[in-house]
């Protein structure tokens, strides 16, 4: 059974914590615009001490794990987002509470890419729904028609339904413009959902072809 975490209200606390990547010294402008983006729209945000971007990852494993365990158990903060992904959130995964968290009320996990990795295990092994939706660095963007931010979702009480927007757009580098809240659309495109092939046994197949 899917356990879903209470909805976001506003003054409700969200922790900023770097699983995998962290802050470089020419990033931090666009974290900082971030921050105050979910400020304004009413959130309390707490951000974590693991968030050091001089190194591929924002410290050892094992305090990225502590940090990440430590918010998702607090029930004082009801959603975590990390700044961005990176490239080893895996190696997390065996050093999570996970008899901690198991005891623990859910807590929206949101993110996408590297952070992947850790989502489905929380949804595999406790059951906990998660987003896989924009980090923290890509909220203030504004979202394209059809779809709904990942603050729509977690604050509402749903069904949500979603489509394809259509629309193909390069981004801003933070460092080109860290208040940016729009891309720069160069083109339009649409997605085609195709219903899986059903699988036949090699046999089956072998005597199709041979009454070709």
């Amino acid at each position: 059974m899917i356990r879903f975490p209470a909805p976001l209200w506003p003054g409700d606390r969200i922790g900023v914590t770097s699983p995998s990547a962290g802050v470089q010294p020419g990033e931090t402008a666009r974290i900082d615009v971030a921050v105050e983006h979910l400020r304004a729209a009413g959130y309390d945000v707490v951000v974590g001490e693991v968030m050091d971007g001089s190194g591929i990852t924002a410290g050892p494993a094992s305090r990225r794990a502590a940090e990440l365990t430590s918010m998702l158990t607090d029930p004082a903060i009801r959603c975590v987002v990390p700044p961005w992904c990176g490239e080893t959130a895996i190696d997390l995964v065996d050093l999570l509470d996970w008899d901690a968290l198991a005891a623990a009320e859910p807590t929206w996990l949101v993110g996408y890419s590297d952070l992947s990795t850790l989502l489905v295990p929380l949804t595999t092994r406790l059951g906990w729904a998660t987003l896989h939706g924009d980090n923290l660095a890509d909220t203030p963007y504004e979202t394209p028609p059809g779809l709904l931010s990942w603050l729509d979702i977690a604050s509402g009480a749903g069904p949500h339904r979603q489509r394809d927007s259509g629309l193909v757009a390069d981004w801003w580098t933070f460092a080109e413009d860290s208040r940016a809240t729009g891309g720069s659309p160069s083109g339009t495109g649409t997605g085609t959902w195709r219903p899986a092939a059903p699988c036949t046994r090699r046999a089956d197949s072998s005597a199709a072809a041979s009454r070709r």
